[in-house]
């Protein structure tokens, strides 16, 4: 990297912002906007057309960013940044939002949300790779950090968007477009990094030095372990709430008490630790220049926590979810810190960020196949062996991350 990329931090509050903006684009719309209308459409099938239409959904995804990346890459090479394609990202991005309030048959969601995932990508991927592009290896942890704390406040935002618009309509999905509008807009305004030096020509992986193989074996590393905690995150997120809606007692909640405020409370409670311990360690790990060492303490308290959840209960087994979380988002904020580093020498960053992203789109599939194969005899069934897989997963991440060595 030049100069100017090596000190654009500046531009680390706009950065942040933008990739708030690419979260919050998909968030409330996966996991609210989208399953509401699905149940207006056709109730009596709700739950297998979204399974259907979230799958194909992540299967373009996966395959968008990958493509999104290259061409990124392409405009960087010539142009030293990667502003337009997030723009055009971006513009289509809103109005795909926009098309997808008007779409009042099944076809049309599901072919919405295709479209949706594909323009999605297109702004998505670039934003992920300017990490590489313009800033410091000693500044990487801070601003990963500041940009992975965009998933909680979507998470938030999904909520200020139930409580706002408490029914289906256009409404939503338009005030969700607006709010990524406002957010990615200041980064393509603005674009306070200037240009990038050029992307090297030796090829996709770093080379430490001539003594030592090139790096595809910690890459392997660094994408399964991402692949391991992703499959546990698949997990908690998606099924922790029903585990409190079957097992509320386990949880402290009394007969008669609502699980929905207790939950609310919880996410919230968790939203704030997490905001403060992933700043943390995002500054700890680029003062220190280690990378290691706190994502295997990450990885190793969400282990630990899925053990209070298996055998807790009452205030226990909450705490374990609120310490899984906190582990995750840590891991995943130095985890890009740490992937952005090794990309540092790659010819083609934004391409290899879209292979690496199967490792977070895979899990969405893999998961819920395996749900419901557990589930066949009894709903019951999935608790023990999720639990203790997640865990088990956690682990084995740990010691993935323990043994790379091209990043301290």
């Amino acid at each position: 990297m030049n100069r100017s990329a090596r000190t654009a931090g500046r531009g680390a509050t706009v950065y942040a912002l933008a990739a708030f903006g690419a979260h919050v684009a998909y968030a409330p719309l996966l996991s609210l906007l989208v399953p509401r209308r699905i149940v207006a459409l056709a109730p009596d099938r709700a739950a297998a057309i979204a399974s259907l239409v979230m799958l194909v959904g992540a299967i373009t995804a996966s395959l968008a960013h990958i493509g999104a990346g290259r061409i990124s890459d392409h405009w960087r090479r010539r142009h030293g940044n990667r502003r337009v394609p997030i723009a055009l990202g971006l513009v289509l991005t809103v109005l795909a939002l926009a098309a997808l309030g008007c779409a009042h048959t099944i076809a049309a969601v599901a072919a919405g949300v295709v479209v949706f995932q594909a323009v999605l990508n297109l702004m998505f991927a670039p934003i992920g790779a300017v990490l590489v592009d313009h800033f410091a290896d000693h500044a990487k942890g801070r601003v990963a950090a500041l940009i992975h704390l965009a998933m909680p406040l979507a998470a938030l935002g999904t909520g200020a968007v139930a409580l706002l618009f408490p029914h289906d309509g256009a409404t939503p999905f338009v005030a969700v477009a607006v709010l990524v509008g406002l957010s990615v807009t200041p980064l393509v305004a603005i674009w306070p990094f200037g240009r990038a030096g050029p992307l090297p020509a030796r090829g996709n992986f770093p080379v430490r030095d001539n003594t030592v193989a090139p790096a595809w074996a910690d890459w392997a590393r660094v994408g399964l372990a991402r692949l391991l905690m992703q499959s546990g995150a698949a997990f908690m997120m998606t099924y922790f709430y029903l585990f409190l809606v079957r097992h509320p007692g386990r949880a402290g909640i009394v007969p008669g008490q609502a699980v929905d405020p207790v939950y609310g409370r919880l996410v919230l409670a968790t939203t704030v630790a997490v905001l403060i311990v992933t700043v943390c360690a995002g500054h700890w790990s680029d003062r220190r220049g280690r990378r290691r060492a706190p994502m295997m303490l990450a990885a190793l308290a969400a282990a630990a926590a899925l053990g209070l959840v298996q055998i807790g209960s009452g205030w226990v087994l909450l705490a374990g979810y609120g310490l899984f979380q906190v582990g995750l988002i840590a891991y995943l904020a130095l985890d890009t810190a740490l992937v952005a580093q090794l990309l540092g020498d790659s010819g083609r960053p934004g391409e290899m960020l879209g292979y690496l992203n199967l490792a977070n789109t895979v899990p969405s599939i893999l998961v819920p196949s395996l749900v419901l194969v557990l589930s066949r005899s009894s709903a019951e069934a999935i608790w023990t062996p999720g639990f203790v897989g997640t865990a088990i997963a956690c682990l084995v991440a740990a010691g993935l991350v323990g043994r790379i060595r091209a990043v301290a």
